[in-house]
């Protein structure tokens, strides 16, 4: 019911992959073969009934060539929750470089 498309190992049960979607993927997924590399789409769109965000779109993923490596934003902010800390990160550097700013003005102004 999160917004995740997620990929398991049979085995292990550990998590391989996941992919953030627009609204939950309330459908099955469905994969195919294009110039010769591998999709995984599914259908997200959420409905009142089953209390989630409501929405209409079908995304696709590219699945990992061999030896490529997830990209920092889907390791990082593509997580649950790496969008409200990404935020969080954002926030204290703008707070960081006004605090600086306000600093360095003051200083300037008690040295004229």
């Amino acid at each position: 019911m999160d917004a995740y498309l997620r990929a398991f190992d049979a085995r292990s049960g550990a998590e391989l992959w996941q992919g953030r979607l627009p609204v939950p993927g309330v459908a099955n997924p469905m994969t195919y073969l294009w110039n010769g590399e591998q999709y995984v789409a599914i259908a997200a769109g959420g409905h009142s009934e089953a209390g989630t965000t409501i929405g209409e779109s079908v995304v696709a993923f590219r699945l990992a060539r061999q030896g490529e490596a997830p990209s920092l934003w889907s390791r990082t902010v593509d997580r649950p929750g790496g969008r409200f800390w990404s935020k969080v990160v954002i926030l204290a550097i703008v707070l960081t470089a006004v605090i600086a700013l306000w600093r360095w003005r003051r200083r300037a102004a008690s040295r004229s």
